[in-house]
């Protein structure tokens, strides 16, 4: 009798089957992975821009509302004006920098690069600044040695890709990163009409620092990182401080932050 063995097996062509179907699987999940890892890596880059220019925005906005303060000392009879410890003016701009100012004294314009700056000087006492050492402090969290009060110059400018603060002292250090472009315009009253604000305008075409009622300013934020790829070719288009369309070509993000304070300390009653 003959025994009749039954034999089966797997074909050439059904494992070729599987391993295409197994290789578009795996693929597939790739594919996702990337994309997800891409997608997560800008939503970091942009919230990171977002928060950097939302502290640098605060802090001049901050520093802007007390531009121009100073205790009344004494007020005049005849027009109920007051007489304060400071009355000089509430901000000064240069578009292109500063000089290298002489200690606690007003600054002068005379910078050699294209950096706008702004200079915001107050009565700086234990209430509206940062208390160091007992004693009121600069932008940078100086302290004042000379008493409780005295007149700050902090000075504002974008430098080595960061926002840079220069105290009354004279040292600088930086404040926020990623600040790749500082822009201020000046909100100009009337000369006939105090309450009336009839331009915003580059330092340069301010007719009268004493006039301004209001500063709008610009961050031009950058990406910490490299994040933009070939698949990403239209994030590469941005709109500056300037309104001006420009393209990235480090593959860096960046994009125009703009904030408007009253200088409320120089608003007419």
């Amino acid at each position: 009798m003959r025994l009749k063995l039954n034999q089966s097996g797997v074909a050439l062509i059904d494992m070729l089957v599987a391993l295409v179907i197994g290789l578009v699987v795996v693929g597939a999940v790739l594919a996702t992975y990337l994309s997800s890892g891409q997608s997560g890596r800008l939503q970091s880059a942009f919230a990171q821009m977002d928060e950097d220019a939302q502290i640098g925005l605060r802090i001049l906005s901050s520093d802007l509302l007390m531009a121009g303060y100073a205790r009344p000392v004494s007020q005049q009879a005849e027009t109920s004006a007051l007489t304060k410890t400071y009355n000089g003016r509430p901000v000064f701009g240069c578009d292109r920098g500063f000089q290298t100012a002489t200690v606690n004294t007003p600054a002068e314009c005379g910078g050699s690069v294209n950096s706008p700056a702004i200079e915001i000087a107050y009565e700086a006492d234990l209430y509206n600044t940062l208390v160091t050492e007992g004693k009121p402090s600069d932008c940078l969290g100086n302290s004042f040695q000379n008493g409780e009060a005295g007149i700050t110059y902090n000075r504002y400018r974008a430098n080595s890709d960061a926002l840079q603060c220069t105290g009354p002292s004279g040292n600088a250090a930086p404040l926020v990163h990623n600040v790749e472009r500082l822009q201020f315009w000046y909100g100009e009253a009337d000369r006939t009409d105090p309450r009336k604000l009839v331009r915003y305008v580059n330092a340069s075409a301010v007719q009268d620092f004493n006039l301004v009622l209001s500063v709008r300013v610009c961050l031009l934020i950058r990406s910490a990182d490299a994040v933009i790829t070939a698949e990403d070719a239209a994030l590469k288009f941005y709109v500056d401080c300037e309104q001006v369309p420009k393209e990235s070509a480090d593959g860096h993000l960046r994009r125009a932050y703009v904030g408007t304070t009253a200088l409320r300390n120089k608003m007419p009653f």
